[in-house]
């Protein structure tokens, strides 16, 4: 993530606002400039496996069970569906039995994103929303999904203004930790946002050593900065001048990268020179929507976006978000943060007022995630 709106300070959002009151009319710098050539081809076409439809037949029957707070139709949560298709209830029924053979000896770790350390006793990836002592939400948040019978679900201790280089360390150990379980068969990592190239590296880091377990068999990615944001290139001038100077609402310290980790330069490069371990295999989640469906905090930032590509999330372009190699699961019709963020749920109303207050089935997307992934035969994309 670019930007988050804090509670204690809440004229934070204001500033940033202000700070962007241009970016309607910017342009970011043409891909051409880098010495990367980039290329837009159709999903096909690049190697990426569209599974969009059957996996929102799963993400129904999930949104039927936990369907939020303000319950809606298939169509006001994904993008790129036909609400009109035949359901297949035996498919399912199969999809169900074989995630709960392999649910038990699974474990789940989380890597969250940008700033996460600085909000994580209230908002982690896909957690309940509920306030506690800072650290607790690691896991506590994720008791909800108890009934999943999962070996474990838990949010990597990242730290939130660091490079994905510092990150990936961590990540690794938390990967290292995980598989020496002796219950622990299976680990998937789930990633959002800046924890997607946090989780590269730390899989390149692993690959390197000759450690990578083969007990990791999957990276699901939700808005994940996989090829960089235009605006972490746009701002990260003004981030590194800043960000070692300040330490706001009790955030570990800045290295003075975790922009630049961000930046379609940096990011291109690496993947370049990284190609993600051929072992695992690679799932991808998109988010864009309308601006009317954008909390507030970010609408200027999907302006500013608009002037490249219409799909975007109000902090990245949907398709700078897609995984190597991946297979598409979801176009999610929600912003960067209502994709994974319960901040709607925020004591605070300040917070509250800074979502777009469409209340996301966020629950019932993260148990999709975690069904389809599970299912799937080894070796193969999806459940056949």
């Amino acid at each position: 993530m670019i930007f988050r709106t804090p509670t204690p300070l809440p004229r934070l959002a204001l500033a940033l606002t202000v700070l962007c009151t241009g970016c309607a009319s910017w342009v970011a710098p043409p891909d051409v400039l880098s010495p990367h050539p980039i290329v837009n081809l159709p999903i096909a076409a690049a190697g990426v496996k569209d599974e969009r439809q059957a996996f929102a037949a799963l993400f129904e029957q999930e949104v039927q069970a936990y369907p939020g707070p303000k319950p809606q139709a298939l169509g006001a949560w994904l993008h790129g569906i036909d609400e009109q298709a035949p359901k297949k209830p035996d498919d399912l029924d199969e999809v169900n039995r074989r995630f709960a053979e392999q649910a038990p000896a699974t474990a789940v770790l989380l890597v969250p994103g940008l700033f996460a350390d600085c909000f994580e006793d209230q908002s982690v990836p896909f957690g309940d929303g509920l306030v506690r002592e800072t650290g607790l939400n690691r896991s506590e948040a994720y008791r909800q999904y108890a009934d999943l019978g999962l070996a474990g679900i838990r949010s990597v201790a990242v730290a939130g203004r660091e490079s994905s280089e510092a990150n990936a360390l961590r990540v690794a150990e938390a990967i290292r930790q995980e598989a020496a379980r002796p219950e622990v068969k299976r680990i998937v990592l789930l990633a959002y946002s800046k924890g997607v190239p946090d989780s590269l590296r730390a899989l390149a880091l692993l690959q390197s050593q000759q450690s990578l377990p083969a007990a990791l068999t999957d990276l699901i990615s939700v808005a994940g900065v996989v090829m960089g944001t235009r605006l972490a290139d746009h701002f990260e001038g003004m981030f590194e001048s800043l960000s070692t100077r300040i330490d706001p609402f009790g955030c570990s310290a800045s290295d003075g990268r975790e922009v630049s980790s961000l930046t379609q330069r940096e990011s291109v490069a690496w993947l370049v020179a990284h190609p993600p371990p051929a072992e695992l295999r690679y799932h991808s989640v998109v988010g864009f929507a309308q601006s009317t469906e954008i909390g507030i905090s970010l609408r200027p930032f999907n302006a500013a976006l608009k002037n490249i590509d219409p799909r975007n999330d109000g902090q990245l372009l949907s398709r700078d978000a897609i995984l190597p190699g991946s297979s598409l699961l979801a176009e999610a019709r929600a912003d960067h943060w209502d994709i994974a963020l319960p901040r709607e749920r925020h004591p605070s109303s300040l917070m509250r007022a800074s979502t777009s207050e469409r209340g996301y089935p966020r629950e019932a997307l993260f148990r999709s995630l975690v069904k389809w992934v599970l299912a799937a035969e080894p070796g193969a994309h999806s459940p056949k």
